[in-house]
């Protein structure tokens, strides 16, 4: 019996969460066909939904004709609403959120995406619910049940800032039996431990950030640490490259598989054992791929993601253009098959006494800054990072500049120089992608 899975399930049932039957309906479903309907039947559940209580989408709606069409074809109906950007969130917050919200458990999320402009949302408690199910779902998929060991090379600032992870979180962690390393301090000493760690204790799974474990694998190379076979690597918040994944996998002995997700959405897709591509849970969100005129591009060619989240009823995000790009397969497995995602570019930060920082420590630093348009952060030197800032109509307060200030020294050291540039452009790379973050420290 998995003790820990049944302990962890009753106490989530006592704090009234409704993941866990979820979760089991979803792991059930996944192993049977799933209907063909399933995504269909909740789209028209959604579109429903913010003709009523929505009314950003209730006056373009109103304008469409509705009778019949959303039952009949809720694809066809989503595909003659307007595409959803960040800036439209912005300009239209009050008038995204659903009228029934003081009926809801929600809170306010927020989130920088691909593109380094962060923005403010409201999710529920339902969302979260479906959202666990899902990323639990695709752990199980790969070979992990919960309650088995899990290792997690993940970014924790709480641990950072605080020096602990508090007695909350490290009691969910016993329940779920996850390890945690954090990627935001990579130092040799803690990077020969976690080796050492993974090669006495094998876990079912580890789950890391994709330039995290890499830059992991590369120093058990360098430091010609041999490792013992592990069972199986997903990856996240950041693009897997195959040179990553052939090394990560030749050096960890394993399986390696993508997964793809954002704060906006939750977890979108992942790489299943003997399928190609990333299989998107037809629960969770529907995908379209689009071109620069956002016009639909057939199937295996390249485009903008657009993302319609299933789950969110609190403020519906629906045709949201993420920032990312990718490619849909013509195959449906029970499901949308992504083939290819190639979107966040994070780079590792360096300090002078060796230790690697994860990109994504630096973008939590500008997460819920109401006056950050989009953002762009450098590593100049050991010593110097310049932030380069578009502003909002909003206006800053000097405390959080030093705030800021103050977090990058803790992570770079004291001597460490932040410059912030406040411009009104921040360019692409030469291939055309979005980088948020670069280090120029060899």
């Amino acid at each position: 019996m998995n003790i820990r899975k049944y302990l962890y399930f009753n106490y989530a049932y006592s704090r009234k969460y409704n993941f866990p039957q979820i979760y089991n309906k979803f792991a059930k479903e996944s192993f049977s066909n799933i209907s063909f309907d399933t995504t269909k039947e909740l789209l028209t559940k959604l579109l429903i939904h913010c003709h009523k209580y929505v009314p950003y989408y209730a006056q373009v709606m109103d304008n469409l004709s509705y009778e019949g069409i959303i039952q009949q074809n809720p694809e066809r109906y989503l595909y003659r609403l307007p595409i959803l950007t960040k800036d439209i969130i912005r300009a239209n917050f009050e008038q995204l959120k659903s009228l029934d919200l003081a009926q809801r458990q929600w809170y306010f999320n927020t989130s920088g995406g691909s593109t380094g402009e962060p923005i403010k949302l409201i999710q529920d408690a339902e969302y979260n619910d479906k959202s666990t199910a899902v990323n639990l779902l695709y752990s199980y998929l790969v070979g992990r049940e919960l309650g088995e060991p899990e290792v997690r090379l993940w970014g924790s600032e709480k641990d950072v800032f605080d020096g602990t992870m508090g007695w909350k979180a490290n009691f969910f962690n016993f329940l779920r039996n996850t390890t945690y390393m954090n990627a935001f301090q990579m130092t040799p000493e803690r990077m020969r431990y976690f080796l050492k760690f993974l090669n006495t204790k094998p876990p079912k799974l580890i789950v890391a950030y994709a330039q995290a474990i890499y830059e992991l694998a590369k120093f058990a190379e360098d430091e010609k640490i041999k490792l013992v076979p592990q069972k199986a690597i997903i990856t996240s918040a950041g693009t897997l490259y195959a040179w990553m994944r052939q090394k990560i996998e030749t050096v960890f002995q394993c399986k390696v598989f993508n997964r793809y997700g954002s704060r906006e959405v939750s977890d979108v897709a992942c790489e299943k054992p003997g399928q190609q591509g990333l299989w998107v849970a037809p629960w969770g969100n529907y995908i379209e791929i689009v071109d620069d005129d956002n016009n639909h591009v057939p199937a295996g060619v390249e485009g903008n993601i657009l993302i319609t989240s299933l789950t969110n009823f609190a403020m519906p995000l629906i045709r949201y253009k993420i920032g990312d790009r990718g490619t849909l397969s013509p195959e449906y497995k029970s499901g949308q098959i992504l083939q290819q995602v190639s979107g966040r570019n994070v780079d590792i930060f360096k300090t002078q006494g060796g230790t690697l920082v994860d990109g994504e420590y630096f973008t939590h630093l500008l997460y819920f800054k109401d006056w950050v348009h989009k953002f762009q952060i450098i590593q100049k030197s050991y010593l110097e990072i310049t932030i380069k800032i578009i502003k909002s109509n909003s206006d800053y307060l000097t405390e959080e500049l030093d705030d800021i200030i103050a977090k990058c020294k803790l992570m770079m050291g004291k001597d460490c120089v932040v410059n912030f540039e406040f411009v009104n452009h921040i360019p692409v790379n030469n291939s055309g992608k979005y980088r948020y973050t670069i280090s120029e420290v060899i």
